[in-house]
C-alpha cells in the first residue's frame, strides 16, 4: 500500500505541542460554547453517530484520547462502560472533572501525551479520539500508540474534519473556515488565532481516503469511510486484527 504519511511543511510548523496544548488552555472556558454555535448544532448529532459506531458494552474499557472537556467520554460512560479520558490541556481536563460530578457520572480522566500514553499494551477494548488526531505532532505515532494499548480485535473509532467532496460545497466551507471562524472565536473567546489554526489544520489534513489510508498504515483494519454534513466531518471505524 502506498505510505501517506508526508504532511505539507506549513502545517508541520503551525502544529506543535505546545502551541497547541497553549491554545487548547486558553480557549477552554468557552470550548463547549463556541463547538455548539460554529457547527450550528451538529456536533451533538456527529457525537451520536460516533457513539453508534464505538457501540459500547458495558464490560468493556474504552479509552476517549482527546477527550477535551469530556463530553464524548461522558456519553460513552453513561452507556455503561468503564470510561478513560486523556488529554494534554489541565484546563480542558478541569472543565471534564466538574461536569463527571455534575452528572455524578463514573469517569476516570488523567493527563497524557497521546504519543507517550501511560497505559499498558493490550489494556482497552476500544478507543476513540474526536477532532484529536489532526492537532498530533505525528498522527501516525498516534495511531501506533493507540494500536498498543488496544487488545487483539479492539475497535478504534475517529471523529475527525473533514473537506466536503462537492466543489460548490467546498468553497463555501473554506470560506467558513477562513473568514467566520477567526472572526467567531475572537468575538465569543477574545481568541482569534485559536480558530484560524483551526481552519489551517482542516485545510492542510488528510482527505478522507488519505486518513483511511493511514489507518492501515497503522495497523488497522479499516471500515469505509462515513461522510457526515456533507463532508465536513467524517467518523473512520477500524479494528485490529485478533491474531
Amino acid at each position: 500500500m502506498r505510505r501517506v504519511t508526508t504532511l505539507p511543511l506549513p502545517y508541520r510548523a503551525l502544529r506543535s505541542a505546545a502551541r497547541v496544548r497553549e491554545m487548547f488552555d486558553r480557549v477552554a472556558p468557552r470550548y463547549d460554547l463556541l463547538n455548539h454555535l460554529l457547527s450550528l448544532g451538529s456536533d451533538f448529532g456527529w457525537r451520536r453517530r460516533t457513539i453508534a459506531a464505538i457501540a459500547p458494552a458495558g464490560h468493556e474499557q474504552i479509552l476517549d484520547l482527546c477527550c477535551g472537556t469530556g463530553d464524548l467520554a461522558l456519553a460513552l460512560a453513561r452507556r455503561g462502560a468503564s470510561v478513560t479520558g486523556a488529554d494534554f490541556s489541565v484546563p480542558m481536563l478541569a472543565r471534564g472533572a466538574r461536569k463527571a460530578r455534575r452528572r455524578r457520572a463514573r469517569l476516570r480522566l488523567c493527563g497524557a501525551d497521546a504519543l507517550r500514553l501511560p497505559f499498558r499494551g493490550a489494556t482497552f477494548d476500544a478507543a476513540c479520539v474526536a477532532f484529536g488526531v489532526r492537532n498530533l505532532d505525528d498522527p501516525l505515532a498516534g495511531l501506533r500508540e493507540m494500536r498498543r494499548v488496544l487488545r487483539p480485535g479492539g475497535r478504534l473509532v475517529v471523529l475527525e474534519f473533514a473537506r466536503p467532496r462537492r466543489a460548490l460545497l467546498r468553497r463555501l466551507h473554506r470560506l467558513y473556515l477562513w473568514a467566520v471562524l477567526p472572526a467567531a472565536g475572537l468575538v465569543v473567546a477574545g481568541n482569534a488565532d485559536a480558530y484560524r489554526y483551526l481552519g489551517e489544520s482542516i485545510g492542510a489534513f488528510h482527505p478522507q481516503e488519505s486518513f483511511a489510508a493511514l489507518l492501515a498504515e497503522a495497523g488497522f483494519e479499516p471500515d469505509p469511510v462515513v461522510d457526515l454534513s456533507g463532508g465536513i466531518a467524517a467518523v473512520y471505524r477500524a479494528r485490529l486484527p485478533r491474531a
